[in-house]
């Protein structure tokens, strides 16, 4: 329970890493807050944390739009009395077949959109709330080096734009006691289990599953980590490395 009586907003509430994250938390004792501009999926996430016992609110909100974040917020509010803490996980846009030529202004706008503009929003509205509670933890979910070079350059930018917020917010927010981290996975392979979130085999040599996302998060958001601000978590495997994995590589042939 090292997250008893903490309400925990999730952002961009998918089925990878933000369903992972949600699970364990709820497991850890956090009152559980989805957001999605979809439904199933967040819904199938919520109905998991209260076939468990958990306390889920899902909303379905777009995190380009200020005002859905104001009704998402005071939705919060009103249901569990504040929020402690933020997942931003909201993004996309990961693909290699784009190159700077050929690549449409609207497909890097929209990058950029989804992946900063869905971090500008909440953080803004949140900071207040956070500081009300007497402080916080603010993640987003951005993507590991090699991955963002892999990928196009929008994306890339994206992505490496998050990281560089989550440090200036750190040192912005600093006096209100918010903590501010970004994660940056590699490409998560392994499926999501059933049943309740427990670490995954430790050991470095195989695939990458949400659960490791979730872990980091998890103790990055306790307070077993009140003392640590601004930093960037890389939860690749060593990928970031260039490290040969031969698990992974046969994975991609």
């Amino acid at each position: 329970m090292r997250l008893k009586d903490k309400v925990v907003l999730i952002g961009g509430a998918g089925s990878n890493m933000s369903r992972a994250t949600a699970l364990l938390f709820a497991q850890e004792g956090a009152k559980i807050v989805l957001a999605a501009r979809t439904t199933e999926k967040m819904e199938e996430t919520a109905e998991r944390i209260r076939d468990n016992g958990g306390r889920v609110l899902t909303h379905q909100t777009d995190l380009t739009d200020p005002a859905q974040i104001d009704t998402l917020v005071d939705a919060a509010v009103a249901e569990f009395g504040g929020i402690d803490s933020l997942i931003h996980a909201a993004g996309g846009y990961f693909s290699t077949e784009h190159d700077i030529v050929n690549m449409e202004p609207a497909y890097w706008d929209g990058a950029l959109q989804n992946n900063l503009q869905t971090l500008f929003n909440p953080v803004r509205r949140l900071v207040p709330i956070l500081e009300a509670r007497g402080g916080g933890c603010l993640i987003t979910i951005s993507a590991g080096e090699r991955v963002r070079q892999d990928a196009n350059s929008a994306y890339a930018v994206a992505k490496a734009g998050m990281v560089a917020a989550a440090k200036n917010l750190a040192k912005e927010l600093y006096d209100k006691n918010i903590r501010v981290h970004a994660l940056s996975p590699g490409i998560i392979w392994d499926p999501l289990p059933e049943g309740q979130i427990a670490p995954v085999a430790a050991q470095l040599e195989r695939l990458g599953n949400p659960i490791d996302v979730a872990y980091a998060a998890l103790w990055l958001c306790s307070d077993e980590a009140a003392w640590v601000t601004g930093l960037e978590l890389t939860i690749d495997g060593g990928d970031s490395l260039f490290i040969d994995s031969p698990v992974r590589r046969a994975f991609l042939a």
